[in-house]
């Protein structure tokens, strides 16, 4: 009878740590970007700091990213997604590790990687990657209202691009938007100072094993002409 006593006295306090565990989270939801909301968890005794499950979501209601936070930073494996939902990409935060990437089809962002092969004969290269994908990454930083006037008078497509400069560690190093088309041909320097943290997750470039310095490139048309029909600059597009 004691055993039984026991047992149940040992149930009841799982039981009451389980229900305590869950109420020491609750859940938020803030907005990343212009058109991205994370839903995440936070400790109800402090809900500055991200702990536990969290999502990112588009403004078309499509999952983008799911994880789960530590004490405020992103931990363990976190799955990326593109615009129809596939998986395009998965990291290991605890680790560092990217563990599966795979081209996104679906976002009308598209990439290039720059690396200096100077004094290398068949080097074997493996070029830096944004952690989230290309797509994430730009809709991070794109804000349509920032956009030059000078860029929006134009009658042609833009050809935007974003310009990661990127150190042997995957560090952002600098950051620029250039814009090119017939008549209207620009270098924006940006500050890497208050970007959201997601915005420069990197991993880095090498060569032959050795890490090396890179340049990540977005590559973004801009249909000036549609979005001048519709009286308004809000959606980046480029014809199919």
């Amino acid at each position: 009878m004691s055993s039984m006593k026991n047992l149940l006295l040992l149930l009841g306090m799982f039981f009451l740590s389980s229900t305590v565990f869950a109420q020491s989270r609750t859940w938020v939801k803030s907005r990343i970007a212009k058109t991205l909301v994370e839903s995440h968890q936070v400790l109800s005794s402090n809900k500055k700091i991200k702990d536990g499950e969290a999502f990112i979501m588009n403004n078309g209601n499509q999952e983008l990213a799911r994880g789960k936070y530590k004490q405020g930073a992103k931990d363990s494996i976190w799955n990326f997604y593109s615009m129809s939902g596939n998986l395009i990409q998965v990291y290991d935060y605890t680790n560092s590790k990217l563990l599966y990437n795979i081209t996104d089809d679906q976002t009308i962002v598209h990439e290039r990687v720059e690396i200096d092969t100077t004094g290398f004969i068949k080097p074997k290269i493996i070029v830096s990657k944004k952690i989230g994908g290309i797509n994430l990454g730009f809709y991070l930083l794109f804000n349509e209202k920032l956009l030059p006037l000078e860029a929006k008078q134009q009658k042609d497509d833009v050809l935007m691009e974003y310009v990661f400069s990127i150190s042997e560690t995957g560090k952002l190093e600098g950051f620029s938007i250039d814009y090119s088309s017939v008549f209207y041909n620009a270098e924006n320097k940006q500050s890497i100072n208050n970007l959201p943290a997601d915005a420069y997750e990197f991993t880095p470039a090498s060569i032959n094993g050795k890490p090396v310095k890179s340049k990540l490139v977005y590559q973004v048309v801009l249909n000036i002409a549609q979005a001048r029909d519709r009286g308004t600059y809000n959606i980046p597009t480029q014809n199919n």
